[in-house]
């Protein structure tokens, strides 16, 4: 009878534990999930490095669809105002020593050098020129670069704060022809689905009549440039070389003779500083247009 008694309260005990262990595994399991997921545009350019090269434009007008050709730069097709509403894997490269160029690869590959993202933009208004390939459903796809920690996973979950914005896009496929250039035949179906952004120039308001962001330029001056028309800051300007006779040489001085009577001639290595780390230089803040007032700027073209 005791036995019966002590083996059933035994039993009740453990399932109280069993399912006082699930709740709190739930409760855990749960707090991890109301966490909010990191802003989606300091996912997408995690440790993309500066951009290198020489800009080939300098205002809003030289991108708007129907600008003259510079000769160097080739304006955007279309200007869409738009929202991001999906991220679909893109296409990836077993080498980065070019764009689209090397070997393709899955886009899950470990062995992917470099890796694009297609950010699914819902077309809310074709404010300039026009869109050809490429657009299914009222929707076109943005191939960015996606950095090679960063999965798509990451990405969908903070599509919340990708954003809505302006876009200058073109054709990946159509941009090449434009520009004379070669297309390889198992890239053609490819680039033909997907868009560039022209320029850099992808604009994006994260919360409803904030400042748009510029994601995609990595230099504040030039944003300042792009969106506010302030011209940058001149170059520095490089030091002359020297052009009079050679420059001394640290024989050409006298050497101090040493006064310590006990000195062996050997270097005695000064006492370790402890390393005091100096200012950091901040980025300069840009004040930048909302949604309304840019999109007002490069209607009028400025």
């Amino acid at each position: 009878m005791h036995k019966t008694l002590r083996s059933r309260t035994t039993a009740v005990a453990l399932c109280l534990a069993a399912g006082l262990a699930l709740i709190a595994a739930a409760g855990v399991a749960a707090a991890r999930s109301a966490q909010p997921a990191a802003p989606f545009w300091s996912l997408m350019r995690a440790g993309v490095g500066e951009s290198l090269g020489e800009y080939t434009f300098d205002s809003l007008a030289d991108l708007k669809p129907g600008a003259p050709a510079s000769g160097v730069f080739t304006p955007a097709a279309a200007l869409v105002e738009g929202t991001i509403v999906g991220v679909e894997p893109g296409i990836a490269f077993a080498s980065d020593d070019g764009a689209t160029t090397g070997p393709i690869v899955a886009h899950d590959d470990p062995a992917a050098a470099v890796r694009y993202a297609a950010l699914v933009i819902r077309v809310d208004q074709v404010l300039s020129g026009a869109l050809g390939l490429g657009l299914q459903d009222g929707k076109i796809r943005l191939q960015i670069e996606q950095p090679l920690q960063v999965g798509l996973a990451e990405l969908r979950a903070s599509l919340g704060t990708a954003g809505r914005g302006l876009f200058y896009v073109h054709n990946a496929l159509e941009r090449r022809r434009a520009e004379g250039r070669t297309v390889p035949q198992e890239l053609s179906g490819y680039l033909a689905s997907v868009h560039i952004p022209i320029g850099a120039s992808v604009f994006v308001e994260q919360r409803t009549g904030e400042p748009v962001i510029a994601p995609l330029m990595d230099d504040p001056d030039r944003v300042n440039q792009i969106l506010n028309g302030v011209a940058p800051p001149p170059e520095p300007e490089p030091e002359p070389e020297p052009t009079g006779p050679n420059p001394p040489k640290p024989t050409d001085f006298p050497q101090e003779e040493p006064t310590d009577p006990e000195w062996d001639g050997s270097d005695t290595p000064d006492a370790e500083q402890p390393d005091t780390p100096g200012p950091v230089e901040e980025e300069p803040e840009v004040d930048t247009p909302t949604l309304a007032e840019l999109r007002a700027r490069a209607l009028a073209g400025s």
